[in-house]
């Protein structure tokens, strides 16, 4: 029989592995409906080493900057242009020019 000591060793080790994030690579895009920003595409790229953002407005490709990055939102800059995500409830705004807009976008996540 298996001595009850076992038994909570196993069960330990079973919620620590649980646990852990195991991703080396997440990557988040945000496919963009129509707006006056032209923006249609938000692209999020996360490593445990390396953060990086690009916008695609008009079909050009442009590199964010990522000013924050956490499970509940991510605030990202590009020249006068400041992006909220917020990943709780999938609200994404842009400001720019004390001008606020809210982007309906479409999310698609890949990890590994």
């Amino acid at each position: 029989m298996i001595k009850l000591s076992n038994i909570i060793l196993i069960l330990f080790f079973v919620v620590f592995v649980s646990n852990c994030n195991f991703t080396r690579f997440e990557q988040k895009k945000f496919f963009c409906k129509s707006n006056k920003l032209d923006i249609e595409l938000i692209d999020i790229l996360e490593t445990r080493s390396i953060k990086k953002s690009y916008l695609t407005i008009k079909g050009k490709e442009y590199l964010a900057t990522i000013n924050n990055i956490n499970n509940n939102e991510i605030l990202l800059v590009f020249n006068d242009i400041d992006i909220k995500i917020n990943l709780k409830n999938n609200e994404i705004s842009a400001t720019n020019n004390e001008n606020i807009f809210f982007l309906q976008c479409e999310e698609s996540n890949f990890n590994i």
